[in-house]
């Protein structure tokens, strides 16, 4: 669906993007992850020139045109005087639309995002949880097949979010629609088909979310002593490779399957013990450790 080749960006003596390349699969979902300065949202600028490239290519699928790409921004960008539906229709307007084929549009898009009933509160009025949803409906208005989000659920509450994620994997399920994700919630990674987590412009690491977490973290067994000396000659003993910080010991496992024997044998050595699974957010936590490490 797009290539990125060698990508670069200035401004001024602030390098934005640095020789960045990176392919995204038709039907797939690619996320970028990294801080706040990281270079993200100037990557998704260039992508639908609102910037343009020092040097480097963007190649989209040679179906592709710029009218098929759909794009949600971080910052909202509807009026705040019109309704949430008068807003669609302007916009559906400016796609090209007739006047029946905006409203058969709309009145779609707002049953399906559950906004019927809300449809004539004013934007500006709203919550930011029925405006995100009324941002992400206006940039599906031209059914796009290629749909950048920009950051889209930034500040938005817990529920608003699974519900616009539920609703986005339906679409993407639907219509084969690829999306290109930027985000600082680690959480949402978790799940899409390929992952970038960038710093100061550059890409740090990729791949699957599995491979990332088989490569940067680990599931933690934690156990808590009540017998710190006896329970350090038994996990000697029996070979385990753990670190110690006070009463607790840590030790990396494969699987939580593979603690039970673990748990087993020092049962009655310890007063409690933690699980913590390997996951992008770990993963992210030890590339960000690294680099600062390489840093200093």
């Amino acid at each position: 669906m797009l290539q990125v080749n060698h990508l670069n960006k200035k401004f001024g003596e602030l390098q934005a993007v640095q020789d960045l390349s990176f392919t995204v699969k038709k039907g797939t979902t690619f996320a970028f992850l990294g801080t706040n300065g990281a270079g993200k949202s100037t990557v998704i600028h260039l992508l639908i020139n609102l910037l343009q490239a020092d040097s480097g290519e963007i190649i989209f699928h040679e179906d592709m045109r710029q009218e098929k790409i759909g794009v949600v921004f971080q910052s909202h960008r509807l009026d705040d005087a019109f309704t949430l539906e008068e807003n669609l229709l302007l916009r559906a307007q400016l796609y090209g639309m007739n006047k029946f084929e905006a409203e058969e549009r709309v009145k779609e898009l707002l049953e399906v995002m559950n906004l019927t009933e809300k449809r004539r509160r004013i934007y500006g009025e709203c919550s930011g949880g029925e405006k995100r949803k009324t941002d992400i409906l206006r940039a599906l208005l031209h059914h796009p097949s290629f749909l950048i989000l920009d950051e889209p659920t930034t500040g938005l509450d817990a529920e608003s979010r699974e519900e616009i994620w539920l609703f986005l994997k339906k679409l993407q399920a639907d219509f084969d629609m690829t999306i290109f994700l930027t985000t600082h919630y680690i959480e949402e990674a978790e799940n899409v088909d390929y992952v970038v987590i960038m710093h100061e412009g550059k890409i740090e690491v990729e791949g699957t979310p599995n491979q990332l977490r088989t490569d940067y973290s680990k599931t933690i067994l934690t156990l808590y002593s009540k017998d710190k000396k006896d329970l350090l000659h038994l996990l000697i003993a029996q070979s385990y490779s753990f670190t110690n910080e006070n009463n607790s010991f840590y030790i990396e496992i494969e699987n939580s399957k593979e603690a039970i024997p673990i748990l087993e044998q020092t049962k009655d050595l310890i007063s409690d013990f933690s699980i913590t699974k390997a996951s992008l957010e770990r993963v992210f936590l030890e590339v960000t450790k690294q680099i600062k490490n390489r840093v200093r």
